[in-house]
């Protein structure tokens, strides 16, 4: 058994036969195409559940926090219709989307695996939130900087009116637990035990960015921009960590430091307050236009960099799967 096994079973959880976490439900990859495990364990059907429970809950979560929210304030359905990306409204909505990927994951999670304290998000691990918060303001702060030197962004007063709780709250908070859990603890991580690392980071951040295509200023290329910076990023950081705490603090402060406290749109949801007075000058391939610093060239080329970069540690580390088939053929041989 190489040194690099067995400092990755030590240090990351890792098992030796198949490098999924050690708290992952054992599956047989037996030679003789014997039974590869309960059929609960399927990949396929553990998504399919967990989508099933999340757009259930979160209809009737919403459904609940709307009704509640409309006879506190006296408002009617058409007015809770018109609210703005940046109102209670969206709050709520964001709020409901946020439990009901927590209530999916954790019924898949403990009723299907069968994990009391899954690794990636153990409760003992949530220091890793902190680091998370780091790589995410550098990585916006450093985009800022340098479209700041290419006289492309600068800062022309300072908002002191600005009531930063609910952008922080519901695109920071909440988008970033549930489109973590979602994309990195649930679709990447199945997709993984099928495809391996390299097919889940494809997939996930496919999907990841297309997602956002449908936001109110939403673009194709704001999609693919996503995929490419933060779909791959965030990939490649739980594969280094296995830790959906690092995820979910990168992508609460990506979205609370583009937004709140650099003035950019996020992801094409239209006008941003923020407590820096921003003012944007050149081309949207630079600045990004109506959709936000996303679909700048500055992240997708840097942070799409990075993100390679940390593939690239990861495979040379050891630390990525092999496609399920790979691994059958493995413990054939």
């Amino acid at each position: 058994m190489s040194t690099i096994l067995l400092n990755m079973h030590k240090y990351y959880g890792l098992r030796n036969d198949d490098l999924l976490t050690d708290d992952h439900p054992e599956r047989l990859h037996a030679a003789d195409n014997a039974s590869v495990g309960p059929r609960r364990m399927n990949p396929l059907l553990r998504g399919i559940v967990f989508l099933a429970i999340f757009f259930v809950a979160m209809v009737v979560i919403a459904m609940v926090l709307m009704g509640a929210y409309a006879v506190a304030t006296g408002a009617g359905v058409s007015a809770l219709s018109q609210q703005d990306v940046h109102s209670p409204v969206t709050l709520l909505e964001m709020l409901s989307e946020m439990i009901a990927a927590i209530v999916g994951y954790v019924i898949v999670v403990r009723f299907m695996e069968r994990r009391r304290h899954p690794l990636e998000l153990r409760a003992s691990r949530w220091p890793g939130l902190f680091l998370g918060l780091a790589i995410g303001f550098a990585a916006i702060g450093i985009c800022i900087a340098v479209l700041a030197v290419t006289g492309n962004y600068r800062v022309i007063g300072f908002n002191t009116h600005y009531n930063p709780w609910i952008d922080i709250l519901a695109m920071g908070i909440c988008a970033g637990v549930a489109e973590e859990i979602v994309m990195r603890g649930m679709l990447l991580r199945l997709v993984e035990e099928w495809l391996g690392s390299w097919g889940a980071v494809v997939v996930s951040a496919l999907v990841f960015g297309l997602l956002h295509v449908t936001n109110q200023d939403g673009t194709v290329w704001g999609g693919v921009a996503i995929a490419i910076e933060d779909g791959i990023l965030a990939a490649a950081l739980y594969f280094v960590t296995r830790s959906l705490w690092v995820c979910i603090g990168e992508h609460i402060m990506w979205n609370i430091a583009e937004g709140p406290i650099f003035g950019s749109i996020v992801s094409g949801n239209g006008k941003q307050d923020s407590w820096l007075v921003p003012q944007w000058s050149g081309s949207d391939i630079m600045t990004g236009g109506k959709f936000g610093l996303e679909a700048s060239i500055v992240p997708v080329v840097l942070m799409g960099v990075a993100g390679i970069a940390l593939l690239v540690y990861a495979r040379r580390k050891g630390l990525l799967v092999r496609s399920s088939w790979t691994r059958r053929q493995m413990v054939a041989c």
